[in-house]
Parts: structure tokens; sequence; C-alpha cells
């Protein structure tokens, strides 16, 4: 990802809110890639900007050495100050600067000053592919072949992800909603925990293909709840309208509330980390 600067090294400085963090992680990921002797500045990344580092500084510092600027303008990279003064370097050096566009934000829609520079919708294979080839044609440097329509679908999924992380920030009950998660599943055994996890990762499922997913990551089954169980316990999982009755067969199908996604989703990062 990031990369410590150094003197007379071709950089890139990757603007973007705190939230975008991974989208600004997974384009950085993929320039070096495609670019291996260009130093990345983002800074999210530890490589970039340690603990203890003078942020402030550090930050000033790797524009002033940037040989081009990516902004990623996204509805949460526009609503901050940041973003809007570290794109606002290009405009009095000359450097290059690409609004990279996610999302609800299209090029054709951008706003001044961002509208009088031709933006990307970087969620498009096309885009991408341009965005690359410019940094490679202004650098001066040999591109390595990466997979842009993977690339494209993959940053698709992490500007979704990022906007339900800002609604679960914005939200006013997001602290009851967290602790309630929280108190539930450290009372929950592991395997009741693997069973919300499958649906978070895979949508809607029955409670024969859930209770599949879940015996094959190797947990206990001693302790497994089907799902209609747990919509029960927990009021998280919801029935689809054409389940039936009597379920002979394991048929009846269960999803997530797409409002409660973001905290478990949010949950279950955190356990990631923590292991």
């Amino acid at each position: 990802m990031g990369n410590k600067l150094s003197e007379g090294a071709k950089s890139i400085f990757i603007s973007h809110a705190a939230v975008d963090s991974e989208i600004a992680a997974r384009v950085s990921k993929s320039i070096s890639i495609a670019f291996p002797n260009v130093t990345i500045f983002v800074s999210s990344d530890p490589e970039s900007l340690a603990p203890g580092d003078p942020w402030v500084q550090k930050i000033l510092d790797a524009l002033k050495t940037a040989s081009l600027i990516i902004a990623l303008v996204t509805e949460r990279g526009l609503s901050r100050k940041w973003v809007w003064f570290e794109s606002g370097r290009a405009w009095f050096s000359g450097i290059k600067l690409f609004p990279c566009c996610l999302g609800k934000v299209r090029k054709s829609k951008l706003e001044p000053p961002f509208s009088l520079i031709q933006g990307l919708n970087i969620d498009m294979s096309g885009d991408l592919h341009i965005l690359f080839d410019q940094i490679g044609q202004i650098l001066s440097q040999p591109q390595v072949a990466i997979d842009f329509n993977e690339l494209s679908q993959e940053l698709t999924r992490l500007d979704f992800r990022a906007e339900q992380h800002q609604k679960t920030q914005d939200d006013p009950n997001a602290a009851e909603i967290r602790k309630d998660i929280k108190k539930t599943m450290d009372q929950f055994p592991p395997v009741r925990r693997e069973t919300i996890r499958q649906f978070l990762v895979h949508g809607e499922l029955s409670t024969t293909t859930a209770q599949t997913k879940v015996r094959e990551t190797g947990a206990n089954m001693e302790q497994y709840w089907h799902p209609e169980a747990l919509a029960r316990e927990t009021s998280w999982l919801v029935p689809s309208e054409q389940n039936v009755r009597d379920d002979f067969f394991g048929q009846n199908r269960f999803a997530l509330k797409p409002e409660v996604k973001p905290y478990l989703r949010e949950y279950f990062d955190q356990q990631r980390v923590h292991d």
C-alpha cells in the first residue's frame, strides 16, 4: 500500500475522507502493483503516517513533493475540508489532479472547482484504465497489467460499505444499537455468531443452506440454532414473505434487516482485529 517518501522519488498523494480509508488503501495497493517504483502517500496508511508523527507537517511535506494528486470524490469526501485543502495544492502548483468519483457522485455532475477538471468514474473499468494510463505517462513509468473489471467491482463494494459505515456514524441511535449487538453476541456461543456472520456474507439464506454454510466452517454444531430461532431471539433476521408454516424441507428463507447490517459488519471487523 503506502510507501515512505524518499527524496527524488516519483510520488502520488491520495486525498480521501477518513471513512473512505478502505477505498484509498485498495487504490493505493493497485497502483503499487501496476507501478512498483512509485511512492504513494495515503494519510490513513500507517506506513505513510505512523503514530507519533507530526501529521500536519507530514501531509504538507507529502503534498509539496507529490507528482500528482488523486482525490477520492465521494459524498463523504466532498463534505471533508481536508479533501478540498489537499486537492487545492494542484491549483497553485500546476501538478495533475485527478478527481476520482465513486457511487452517487459522478464526473458529469461535479461542481466547481472539481468540474473545471476532467474527472473519472473509477467504479467503471474504462475510466480506471484511463487513470492508470495517465499515471504511467505523467510519471514515465512502465505499467504492470491489472484486472480493471475486478478492481472496479471491488471499489463499488467498498463505496457501498463506506456509505453504510457513514450512516452508522450519523445515526443518533448508533450507541444503543452497538451496545445491544455486543451484549447479544457476547452471550451467544461461537456457532450462533457464525450463523449471523454467514447471513452477513451471503445475504438471504434458506434454513438448510444456512446450516450447511455454518457446518462447512468447522463450527461445533452442538449449540446451533436454526434461523427462525435466531430471528425470534434477536429480531435481526426477518423471514421471507414466501415462507410457509410447516417447513419440512428447510426451504424457508431469512435475511438480515438492512438497517442492522452495517453495525454487524462493524462488530465482526472489530472482532477480526482483536483476534
